[in-house]
């Protein structure tokens, strides 16, 4: 059987296990990477590549997000550039009063951590964006938000880690591990036993049951998101769009589950942006369903009214594809990002939910500091992976 030794092995390269390979590699480290499928065969694969801000928790996750929107510049020049990234703003849409007020103290935690956002009403908000429904209350602008063609970035990233050496294995499931004591000594796949100082798990909403393989509890969760998509035919708005709505969906999932609403019970939250070629994606709901991926009647139903309601031009758009993608969902909110300490050359970098194209630059820079044995820029001992310790006898892992 073929050895394959590496610094470390990545296990799952979507755009967060691509950037810490690509991150690992650029400092000089022999990278490994494995993927049971494809690159974006999972959650990068099936998202609308929003670069956003306003949608993350207040302290760390915000802190980290400003460190990581300032990556992208440097990240997409090193890359060969292009990749459709582009700092077209965005709009936090506020849809009546109400809704104003939360999120009036939302952007104040925004301003708290570096984050230029205003709130705009009447002419100001019509001038801003002129496609916008005359019903809605106001919204608060953030000019430096950004998209990027999650795909490209994503298949990019491996590219420039190969370029700085790493070795890709695709179709490759690890088939087991062998632990001495409190590390991995080795990873058993097709392609060969691979030996390495350090093995990074980063495969999104699969990686509890690849944590079980080595008796570490990594509880990410597949949360159903369906979009979108219309044919080209010209951008209905300029600015990535959201509602302030959004955040209840995403951060409180006991919320959506008890609301009256039955819109809020699908998971929805309006988001909406514009691709380099004149494409609308509109999004999106976000479910429990297991490992479904199939869009629904009433999923579709719902982005495309309620969008409408928003962007009425919408009304004539032509629909070109339905679909849906996994959010790698952690029921504390979290991602799971760190050095193990219950198999000490465990890494990972998982649980991302709908940030891990945004927090990919960042996620990668520090898990490559922590596999080289240098503390990373930010202090991430909430995130780390021992906050859920050790897989429970019979617990569901699947």
């Amino acid at each position: 059987m073929a050895v394959i030794e590496a610094d470390l092995a990545v296990v799952g390269c979507g755009a967060v296990g691509a950037s810490c390979a690509y991150q690992a590699a650029k400092r000089g480290l022999t990278v490994a990477v494995f993927d049971a499928k494809m690159p974006t065969a999972g959650s990068s694969g099936a998202c609308n590549g929003s670069i956003c801000g306003t949608t993350k928790r207040p302290g760390l996750m915000m802190e980290l997000t400003v460190a990581s929107k300032a990556l992208f510049p440097e990240n997409v020049a090193e890359l060969g550039g292009g990749l459709e990234y582009k700092v077209n703003g965005g709009l936090m849409i506020c849809e009546d009063e109400t809704v104003a007020d939360a999120a009036g103290h939302h952007a104040a935690e925004l301003r708290n951590v570096g984050t230029e956002i205003t709130y705009l009403a009447g002419k100001e908000l019509r001038r801003a964006e002129p496609a916008l429904s005359r019903e809605l209350h106001g919204a608060y602008h953030a000019p430096d938000e950004a998209t990027i063609n999650a795909q490209m970035w994503t298949f990019a990233l491996v590219r420039g880690a190969v370029a700085q050496g790493a070795r890709t294995f695709w179709n490759t499931p690890p088939l087991g591990f062998d632990l001495n004591g409190t590390r991995i000594q080795a990873m058993d796949t097709a392609a060969g036993r691979v030996v390495a100082e350090h093995y990074l798990f980063s495969a999104g909403v699969w990686s509890r049951p690849l944590g079980a393989m080595i008796g570490v509890d990594i509880p990410v969760v597949p949360r159903r998101g369906e979009l979108v998509m219309t044919d080209r035919g010209g951008a209905f708005t300029g600015m990535k769009l959201i509602s302030a709505k959004y955040l209840t969906v995403k951060q409180d999932a006991d919320a959506v589950k008890a609301s009256d609403d039955p819109v809020i019970r699908l998971g929805y939250g309006f988001s909406l942006g514009t691709s380099a070629h004149g494409q609308t994606m509109m999004g999106s709901t976000r479910a429990f369903v297991g490992y479904d991926s199939r869009s629904t009647p009433e999923g579709i139903a719902t982005l495309i009214s309620e969008a409408i309601k928003r962007v009425p031009l919408l009304a004539g758009a032509r629909v070109l594809r339905c679909f849906a993608g996994f959010r790698p969902y952690v029921a504390d909110g979290k991602p799971i990002v760190g050095r193990s300490g219950i198999v000490e050359n465990l890494l990972v970098a998982a649980g991302h939910e709908g940030d891990g194209i945004c927090l990919s630059p960042i996620t990668g820079a520090m898990i490559a500091d922590l596999a080289m044995g240098r503390e990373p820029a930010f202090d991430i001992t909430e995130l780390t992976p021992d906050r859920f310790g050790v897989v429970k006898e019979g617990a569901e892992v699947a």
